[in-house]
């Protein structure tokens, strides 16, 4: 009698440790489909913290921790200020996300109440 097994390799989330540049984009659904606006985010991942880019030029995405799945990012802010001067609260990054790597590129997005939520992103 020969017996055979197979073994499943599970999937293991990425490392993600790095400094990510791209956009954000918030859309939400209208009768006149317009490209949404895009803003230049940058985050810094390190280990399971996470924190925006440093300068006027980027929004904040805010600072704390982020927990990683193989298809979920679950952040936690723990600032209680933006880091600079462009404020848009809706970038700051909470609760979970759908997330996927190719290559170099991280994009993970969120929808809430029919507004998505879009982040494009290069590692540096």
């Amino acid at each position: 009698m020969i017996l055979a097994s197979a073994c499943k390799k599970e999937k293991k989330a990425p490392q993600l440790t790095g400094t990510y540049t791209g956009s954000f984009s918030e859309t939400t659904p209208s009768v006149i489909q317009q490209p949404p606006t895009l803003f230049a985010v940058q985050l810094i991942i390190s280990g399971n913290n996470f924190q925006s880019g440093q300068g006027t030029a980027y929004l904040t995405v805010g600072a704390g921790t982020v927990q990683t799945s193989t298809s979920v990012l679950n952040f936690t802010d723990t600032e209680a200020f933006p880091d600079n001067t462009s404020i848009n609260s809706s970038a700051a990054l909470s609760n979970s996300y759908n997330y996927t790597v190719k290559g170099d590129s991280l994009l993970f997005s969120k929808t809430v109440l029919n507004v998505a939520y879009t982040y494009k992103l290069k590692k540096q």
